[in-house]
């Protein structure tokens, strides 16, 4: 019998070439330039992860695609009170339809604040346009929402660049990945550390520079794979959750994110713990980040976690693809 009904490994493999797609922007003429302070990325799941992706590229120092001002992701119906006239507010809902980020567009408008956005469609869609907000339309490509983080960094670093917070050479930067990180390279590689993962629930360890890798890995396991997984970071671990490990009452793998570009102090401690924690029969598995820059390491990351926990739903005999209970919580929300 199938599994993958929905072909997700073909998405997988064309994940990369997302970012070179060609993008509508709507109403682009309508976006104000002015001397704003910071960013607010409104948005959930996958789409709140491009907030992210931009803080992990300024705290990297990775000038192309790093935001010239402060840039925060809002995962909330609310904006926070730090919001003001001097916020450029990006709404992104890849369906259009995600009510907590349609909530905090609504009150951006109330507030008269500038507002840029990201959809598919949708209800947001129809509201960007109704207030003549500029926005970019993402390809309809009837893929999951996780899966097109090539089209949402292509379109948030289009606005970026449109309101003039991004280098001139930040679309080229983008166009030039798929050269670099080619997602069949690491297949085999994933398929091989499944065989470890059966049965078992993952746990990753990352430097906390590499927080956001850990994090996509997590949710990708979460939502393909559809299991729990968790994720924490070196060294604030060391100071509490590796004393939880004193008493092994689960079924637990770690898998340690280990990077050539960590600190050195912080490379002797993912060491040291996976030493220590060993002793308590916990499996370990450590794998090297792979990635010249962050924006490598961001969609090596993605596509070797996508690999990982889609050959694990295909061990589980679960189509990766449907997030069958997100749906059924909508529906009863609904009612």
């Amino acid at each position: 019998m199938e599994v993958d009904k929905s072909n997700l490994r073909t998405v997988i493999l064309n994940s990369v070439k997302q970012l070179t797609a060609p993008l509508t922007f709507f109403n682009e003429l309508h976006l104000t330039r002015k001397p704003f302070n910071k960013v607010l990325i409104c948005g959930m799941g996958g789409s709140a992860l491009m907030g992210d992706f931009l803080v992990y590229f300024q705290t990297s120092g990775f000038a192309s695609l790093a935001p010239k001002i402060p840039i925060t992701t809002h995962r909330s119906y609310s904006l926070p009170d730090n919001a003001d006239e001097n916020t450029l507010i990006i709404c992104i809902s890849y369906s259009g339809q995600t009510e907590e980020t349609i909530s905090a567009f609504n009150k951006a408008i109330d507030s008269n604040f500038e507002v840029a956005g990201i959809a598919c469609g949708g209800e947001l869609a129809e509201l960007f346009q109704k207030y003549i907000t500029p926005w970019i339309k993402l390809p309809q490509d009837n893929i999951p929402p996780r899966t097109s983080l090539g089209y949402q960094l292509a379109a948030i670093t289009r606005i970026l660049m449109a309101y003039g917070l991004l280098n001139s050479d930040a679309q080229d930067v983008l166009t030039s990945l798929p050269e670099k990180i080619i997602p069949s390279d690491f297949e085999t590689q994933a398929k091989m550390l499944c065989t470890k993962l059966g049965h078992k629930i993952p746990i990753i360890y990352s430097s906390q520079d590499n927080n956001t890798l850990a994090r996509l890995w997590k949710i990708k396991f979460n939502e393909n794979a559809k299991i729990p997984a968790f994720y924490n970071s070196l060294p604030e671990l060391n100071h509490n959750e590796m004393v939880g490990w004193t008493k092994n009452l689960g079924s637990f793998s770690l898998l340690f994110l280990r990077d050539k570009d960590d600190l050195p102090r912080i490379k002797k401690r993912m060491e040291l713990t996976a030493n220590l924690l060993g002793l308590q029969n916990i499996p370990i598995n450590f794998v090297d980040v792979v990635g010249e820059g962050p924006l490598e390491k961001v969609f090596w990351a993605s596509s070797f976690s996508d690999w990982l926990s889609y050959y694990l739903a295909l061990f589980y005999g679960i189509d990766p693809t449907p997030v069958e209970m997100v749906e059924e919580f909508k529906k009863r929300l609904k009612e």
